[in-house]
């Protein structure tokens, strides 16, 4: 139990704030809460998202706009 304690206070401090860019489909309509900040400009949205990579982050935007109905 400490254990998985201590790795998510170890992941809490590696996080960072990345802006990743992200293409928003054509169907796209908001439902519910949006777990971002975001900018949306015509079809590509900048987003802002707290992750421990990049590439995390990227997936976590991407995602988000795959799975909104």
């Amino acid at each position: 139990m400490m254990n998985t304690i201590e790795q998510i206070i170890n992941r809490i401090k590696r996080l960072e704030q990345f802006v990743v860019k992200v293409p928003v489909p054509d169907d796209f309509a908001f439902s519910g809460a949006v777990p971002f900040d975001m900018e949306i400009a015509g079809s590509t949205a900048m987003v802002t998202v707290w992750a421990a990579s990049e590439a995390e982050a990227q997936r976590r935007a991407e995602e988000f706009f795959q799975n909104t109905p």
